[in-house]
This record gives C-alpha cells, sequence and structure tokens, in this order.
C-alpha cells in the first residue's frame, strides 16, 4: 500500500459517492483512470510542481479533450489546489474498491508459485463464491519465491498453501 493511502480516502469516498448517486460509476472509473495515467507522465507529474492549479487543470483538459466532464475537472481542480495530485492512483484504486464492493462483489488477491490456468481460475472462482455466497473478482499475481501453491487473500482472510508458508510454519513448529 501507498503511502498515500489515508489522504487519497476521502477523496476516492467523495467521487464515488458523486458517481453513485448520477450512476456515473463506469464513466468517473474510466476518467479517473485516464487522470492517474496523466499523472504518471514525468512532464505532467514535474509540471504539478511549477504550475499555478488553474494552468495546470487547462493542460489535463487539454490532453483529454472531451474525456473529462465538468465535475471530473472539478474534482481534479481540488485536488491540485490541495496539492493531492500525486495520490490520483491511490484515489483510482479505492474508487475502484468502492466499485467492486457496491455491486456485491469481493475482490481476491490470489499469488501463485506459476500461471493459472483458465480451469484453475475457473474452479478457484466458483468455489470461492459458493464459499463466501457473492461474486468474486480474482486478482491474480505471480511469485516464484512461494516455490509452490498459492496464497488467497479476501479482505482480512488469509489462505497461505503455498510451500514457503508451510516451510515457514514447520520452522515455527521446530523453534518451539
Amino acid at each position: 500500500m501507498s503511502d498515500l493511502t489515508t489522504i487519497a480516502r476521502p477523496y476516492a469516498k467523495a467521487a464515488f459517492s458523486y458517481a453513485s448517486e448520477h450512476s456515473m460509476v463506469e464513466q468517473w472509473s474510466a476518467m479517473l483512470e485516464l487522470a492517474k495515467t496523466m499523472s504518471l507522465v514525468p512532464e505532467l507529474s514535474s509540471a504539478a510542481f511549477s504550475l499555478q492549479s488553474q494552468q495546470l487543470l487547462q493542460v489535463y483538459a487539454d490532453v483529454a479533450g472531451e474525456q473529462f466532464d465538468q465535475p471530473m475537472l472539478n474534482f481534479l481542480l481540488v485536488l491540485m489546489e490541495n496539492r493531492r495530485i500525486a495520490a490520483l492512483g491511490d484515489i483510482c484504486q479505492q474508487f475502484q474498491k468502492f466499485a467492486t464492493e457496491s455491486s456485491g462483489t469481493k475482490e481476491v488477491e490470489v499469488v501463485s508459485s506459476y500461471e493459472l490456468s483458465d480451469e484453475q481460475v475457473e474452479t478457484l472462482t466458483s468455489n470461492l463464491e459458493k464459499r463466501y455466497d457473492c461474486k468474486v473478482k480474482l486478482n491474480c499475481q505471480i511469485d516464484s519465491n512461494l516455490i509452490g501453491g498459492a496464497v488467497i487473500r479476501v479482505e482480512d482472510n488469509i489462505l497461505d498453501s503455498s510451500l514457503l508458508g508451510r516451510i515457514n510454519r514447520l520452522k515455527d513448529v521446530m523453534k518451539s
């Protein structure tokens, strides 16, 4: 997690609240994704320190063209005036989390030692949907340090069936 997570949370919550009230969650998601991508461009990133808020907003508006509506431009201006444009990545990530939660879907992080096949992803998704009685969205990553197996995170629950996890648990038992 980034150091900007705490700073980003109220902005993401406000953006999501507005987008939900106006049935524009998908549009805002896309606009935030674009703004995040723009904020990562080195020239725009350095311009954030040298330009006035209105000037920087004009640059964003010019680059995005008609892809940003007026409420999004207002939102970006607030971020710029409060020197929070660097938090756009975290804001976008938390906005997506709020959107996923509101749809009754749980995000599940799966870290495995190898790439999962389509069949394995389908089976895992099905099993987790049955277990948690809701839709599940898997975010799969690969970490060869696990040696074998996988680590599955659903909210605060962690299921570590990796070989590395088993070895570490065995070490702990042997130390006792």
